[in-house]
């Protein structure tokens, strides 16, 4: 076989993983929320409004999209989750934000209905998890989801 034909079956091997990698997405929690603030959901900013938070797991690894209520049929914000702890088992979730210089900033996601916590990286922070000397103070909101 040669190198062209080759390359292309390649090329139409890794097209096909990535196309059925959301399709074999399991949906692990549905929920709905308020946003009463601008907030950084990793590397995009979020304006206030009504939001669809969709937990779901493909290939072992734990995604947390979010979607503006107003138009779910365009992608929201995608973010893979880092190492998460348990948490009670409860009917209550909330986002838990942090704010790095005035900006409210996603810091983890509490499922109470899985038990589980799922922690984002928040830019500006150091590889030993303190805030670098530039960034404001440390406080911290909750918003609530609620499950669908």
């Amino acid at each position: 076989m040669n190198l062209q034909k080759s390359i292309t079956l390649l090329a139409v091997a890794a097209a096909l993983a990535i196309v059925t990698i959301p399709a074999s997405a399991q949906q692990l929690y549905r929920g709905s929320f308020t946003l009463p603030f601008e907030a950084q959901f990793g590397s995009t900013t979020i304006e206030p409004g009504q939001y669809t938070l969709v937990v779901e797991q493909a290939l072992g690894q734990k995604l947390v999209r979010v979607y503006s209520q107003s138009n779910e049929v365009t992608p929201g914000v995608a973010m893979l989750t880092a190492s998460g702890d348990r948490v009670r088992e409860s009917d209550i979730a909330k986002l838990k934000f942090e704010n790095i210089n005035g900006v409210a900033t996603l810091k983890s996601f509490e499922d109470g209905f899985l038990g589980e916590s799922y922690n984002f990286f928040i830019p500006g922070k150091a590889k030993n998890g303190e805030r670098s000397s530039n960034r404001g103070a440390d406080s911290s909101v909750a918003v609530l989801v609620a499950t669908r």
